[in-house]
């Protein structure tokens, strides 16, 4: 699958962070194992539709299945803030409920690039991808693009793009969820030291702890 991108602006924002060691890597081996933990108990789960069972799912059917394979695929670390779009045609549905190993090319394309690492998710302060899947491998393309492009439009062109999707992840719900485990996490810290101080723990301290 082609993937373009607006290199232009990525040799812009390369220019303004070279100095500042700002663009890096993150990677999380205990998460990873997690995550493949995880990948593997949806997958025992949700086990893959013979051809004779596929043959006879509704195409309503076939798709929730392909939406719970989606779902599925490890993420790279590095594109947790991403919003991701994907979307699949008619006839590219009718091509893989009838033909599996077109199915099975569309869904090791998307795990690839979802495992691909992309460091500058993190340097942009978000990113945004749309895949489109075809009827043929030629007609299956992705384009990418950050939160600064064509004068901070990337939102919008996003919104735009990602019209009618049939899968998508959203950095927005990404940051509410990595909230909610900040919280939680600073209750449990609050707990711990009551804990320890046998009960004792200043106003303040509590006063964060259930804000």
């Amino acid at each position: 699958m082609s993937y373009t991108i607006d290199m232009n602006y990525l040799t812009r924002l390369a220019g303004s962070l070279s100095g500042t060691g700002a663009v890096r890597q993150s990677s999380s081996q205990g998460g990873d194992f997690l995550s493949m933990a995880a990948q593997l108990r949806a997958s025992e789960s949700n086990p893959t539709p013979t051809p004779s069972e596929k043959a006879d799912m509704s195409m309503e059917a076939y798709r929730q299945t392909i939406r719970e394979k989606i779902s599925q695929m490890p993420l790279s670390t590095t594109r947790q803030m991403e919003s991701i779009s994907i979307q699949i045609s008619d006839a590219a549905f009718e091509r893989m409920k009838n033909d599996p190993d077109y199915e099975a090319w569309v869904l090791n394309d998307l795990r690839e690039a979802f495992s691909q690492s992309n460091p500058w998710v993190a340097a942009a302060g978000g990113g945004y991808s749309v895949f489109y899947i075809g009827e043929t491998k030629e007609q299956c393309h992705a384009e990418g693009w950050y939160p600064g492009y064509m004068g901070n439009q990337g939102s919008a062109m996003f919104e735009d793009k990602a019209k009618g999707s049939f899968w998508e992840q959203r950095m927005e719900n990404h940051k509410k969820y990595m909230e909610l485990q900040q919280e939680a996490a600073a209750k449990r810290r609050l707990m711990m030291k009551l804990r320890m101080n046998g009960g004792s723990v200043s106003a303040a301290e509590l006063l964060m702890g259930l804000l």
